[in-house]
């Protein structure tokens, strides 16, 4: 690990980062909202109707994740049911580029071990920022392996900085993949990540038995 970071530090560039995540469909519900309130054209309604669904929805999913991957849902005793870490996930990937293939075994995990997956799985998206791209996440309680692939897909520095727990220069968007470092350390693990091809990167976490 490296230097370590503030809880202040931390919690801001975490709120930073779920505040950045939300804006984007926070903005487009209300832009909805006041289509709907002014506007009499029935066509134009219905598309302000869409855009509102739309945005609620991802904004709930997004804080549905947030709300165990940042925070303390699901904190009371050790585990956690891997099962809303999944739904959750799947819920906020139907609202991100890549397709996910979610292909672990749902049980009672610890909460560290749950919470450093969410937030690998929601880093590893970002590797594949272009259409038809798909992310899988496979392994066992003791490995974890997660595999995006898609064109023009990368491993950006700042994101192996911050998966092996570097802060220094840390910004919001890379917050989630320090947290994974932390919560895997917690849990005696540890993270690789590797750019095996142009269109190919895969991130290994790993916990003792």
């Amino acid at each position: 690990m490296g230097t370590p970071l503030d809880a202040l530090s931390l919690s801001s560039l975490l709120a930073s980062r779920l505040c950045h995540d939300l804006v984007n469909p926070v903005g487009a519900l209300s832009a909805g909202l006041e289509v709907l309130h002014d506007e009499v054209d029935p066509e134009m309604q219905a598309e302000a109707k869409k855009l509102i669904d739309l945005s609620m929805h991802k904004s709930i999913a997004m804080l549905s994740f947030a709300r165990i991957a940042f925070g303390a849902g699901g904190a009371y005793g050790q585990e956690i049911d891997f099962e809303e870490g999944k739904n959750v996930t799947e819920q906020l990937y139907q609202h991100l580029k890549a397709d996910l293939r979610w292909e672990l075994p749902t049980s009672m995990v610890p909460k560290d071990y749950c919470k450093a997956v969410l937030n690998i799985a929601l880093m590893v998206a970002d590797c594949v920022p272009r259409a038809d791209s798909s992310v899988t996440i496979a392994g066992n309680i003791n490995e974890v392996r997660f595999t995006a692939e898609g064109p023009r897909a990368k491993l950006k520095d700042q994101l192996v900085d911050a998966l092996s727990g570097k802060s220094e220069g840390l910004e919001p968007k890379m917050t989630p993949a320090f947290l994974a470092a932390l919560l895997a350390h917690n849990c005696g693990g540890k993270i690789s990540a590797d750019a095996v091809t142009d269109e190919k990167v895969v991130i290994t976490v790993t916990f003792p038995e």
